[in-house]
């Protein structure tokens, strides 16, 4: 099956035949391309919306691809400028991102924005000795530590469930996050010569401008896309991005604030967990209450093997037997005095 790199090498090698035969003028603008994943589209999009006269192009690499990087790197050298977030092996065919890059002369990397301020609790599971494969649960690869550990200590989903709460935040430094998760924000884009630290400032007067750690608003990707142009010395000629801005990301899954951590921050929380709905044409998508997402979560850590539900931080927990017995005390408290949330 072709991917999308590989549908966009044809339509890059087949536009201009088609330009000519339709007697189109060519872009006033530069021609730009932008690769990378989940993120990407969205900076692609703002790059045409603050210069309208450019041509620019989105190449998704998250599925694999037939093309070689040769070949993407042959029609890629047809652009102006190209921006590429990393990609590791076996994405496109014969390398990754920096042997992408080897190839290119009119090239640059920017980072993929990862931000665990909002959401501390949210966890990836990949089973190690199946080459990271990940365990998709009811939010697809999104996961709860609390969620995790509550199961393989044995508590039932009613305890599981008064877990959520400010006592237990307080135990595992779910309080205390914002800081440490800004430091690494911002030295991670310093990685890629981008200071981002004006930028964060900002989005937080707006309130939470993450959908999940790895989700931006589309605020966010405009002011990657911004400074991206800015640095390569491209124009941009339109700078009311909001107001055309397409929020892509929010058809994918979300992960909520939760209320204790959101009070913190001054914005509005909660418990209630949006579900992936791609084709919003054929429905308006579902969303989890608290309980119903700890009872999804349970009924699939109950057929994984162990090695599917193990994580650092929550082993780090369970090997901390002070901890882990504190936890499960609050959970049986919280259970017993009603403090059980629901959204």
């Amino acid at each position: 099956m072709l991917s999308q790199i590989d549908k966009q090498i044809i339509r890059a090698s087949v536009g201009p035949h088609l330009a000519r035969l339709k007697r189109q003028p060519p872009a006033a603008g530069p021609r730009i391309a932008v690769i990378g994943n989940c993120q990407s589209y969205g900076v692609a999009y703002a790059m045409k919306l603050l210069d309208p006269l450019a041509q620019v192009d989105h190449y998704s690499a998250i599925t694999p691809t037939i093309a070689s990087i040769d070949r993407l790197a042959a029609v890629l050298s047809k652009y102006d400028r190209v921006f590429s977030q990393d990609f590791p092996p076996g994405v496109v065919k014969g390398g990754d991102s920096q042997e992408l890059l080897r190839r290119l002369s009119n090239a640059q990397l920017f980072p993929t924005l990862n931000f665990a301020g909002f959401q501390p609790d949210l966890v990836y599971l990949t089973d190690a000795t199946r080459a990271n494969r990940v365990l998709n649960g009811p939010l697809r690869p999104y996961h709860s530590a609390l969620a995790v550990f509550a199961y393989r200590v044995g508590l039932k989903p009613d305890a599981a469930q008064a877990l959520f709460n400010r006592n237990v935040y307080e135990a595992v430094g779910y309080l205390n996050v914002w800081e440490p998760a800004a430091a690494e924000f911002l030295e991670n884009a310093r990685r890629y010569d981008m200071d981002l630290s004006a930028e964060l400032m900002s989005w937080s007067r707006r309130g939470v401008f993450m959908y999940s750690i790895v989700h931006p608003k589309p605020f966010v990707l405009a002011d990657i896309a911004r400074q991206l142009l800015a640095a390569a010395g491209l124009k941009i000629r339109n700078d009311n991005s909001d107001a055309y801005a397409i929020d892509d990301l929010a058809r994918a899954e979300i992960f909520p604030v939760y209320p204790e951590i959101a009070e913190l921050y001054g914005v509005r929380g909660g418990y209630l967990f949006k579900c992936g709905n791609f084709h919003i044409s054929a429905g308006v998508g579902e969303f989890l209450t608290l309980p119903q997402f700890l009872s999804g979560c349970y009924a699939v850590y109950k057929k994984a093997r162990p090695e599917q539900i193990a994580h650092p931080r929550i082993d780090a927990w369970l090997a901390d037997a002070e901890l882990t017995g504190r936890l499960v005390r609050l959970a049986n408290e919280n259970l017993a005095r009603g403090l059980t949330p629901v959204l």
